[in-house]
């Protein structure tokens, strides 16, 4: 991606509303990252592919193509599948945000919302990416390998595609193996402090995180009533 080692980030705004659009860009800029807007699916998927860029800042209810598929399209291409996605909507019910994470969004703002709420979440990848970048590099959870660096996973010497949420919290589990995870630790793990989701948006990521992980997804444990926890197959 573009920026990741600097504090300015590159972010491809999408939304077919034009006053909203413009509002974004002008406190994204003001707070110091670049900003390429789109007004509809069909470019957004154009200009992800040529820019790739740190931050992906989708609309939902868009004519023509709308913002789930445009999320699904992404993450079904390797040199889109990592953009970490922030998807908007007016809908607040929470089948509607289900579907966004499905889709592979991962984190989800609902309209309307304060534009310094939505620089926050930005400004919170941009800073957790940073500290990735200055952790060891490798992490290993019996097959599972994980790159912070290079943001890759591989299974059984496999590559595997996980969205940016999906990474860091199977990052945070590999890291505290062994030791239980709450929901709240999670979210704050992967997505931010004082970051507002309900439980069941980290249900979602991990419901995905093992499907991905295949024949090994057993090593992600669920703590009923506390949270998770990554097995590690070298102990009993």
């Amino acid at each position: 991606m573009t920026s990741t080692h600097s504090n300015t980030m590159h972010i491809l705004v999408v939304d077919d509303e034009p006053d909203l659009r413009e509002l974004i860009e002008y406190n994204l800029t003001q707070s110091g990252h670049k900003v390429t807007c789109a007004a509809d699916g069909i470019q957004a998927l154009e200009l992800a592919s040529s820019i790739v860029p740190d931050v992906l800042v989708l609309d939902v209810m868009m004519p023509e193509l709308n913002g789930i598929e445009v999320a699904k399209r992404l993450r079904n291409k390797t040199e889109t599948a990592s953009i970490p996605i922030i998807m908007l909507t007016a809908k607040a019910e929470e089948a509607h945000e289900l579907e966004g994470l499905d889709a592979g969004a991962d984190d989800y703002i609902t309209k309307p919302f304060s534009m310094p709420v939505l620089v926050a979440r930005i400004n919170s990848l941009s800073r957790r990416t940073r500290m990735e970048n200055t952790m060891d590099a490798s992490i290993t959870l019996g097959p599972i390998a994980i790159n912070l660096h290079e943001h890759q996973v591989s299974v059984a010497g496999q590559p595997i595609q996980l969205t940016i949420t999906e990474f860091r919290l199977l990052a945070a589990l590999a890291q505290s193996k062994g030791k239980v995870l709450s929901r709240a630790e999670l979210i704050s793990r992967a997505i931010g402090p004082a970051v507002t989701v309900t439980p069941r948006t980290v249900d979602v990521h991990i419901t995905a995180l093992r499907k991905k992980l295949g024949d090994h997804a057993n090593l992600i444990s669920t703590v009923r009533a506390v949270g998770y926890r990554a097995d590690d197959p070298s102990i009993g």
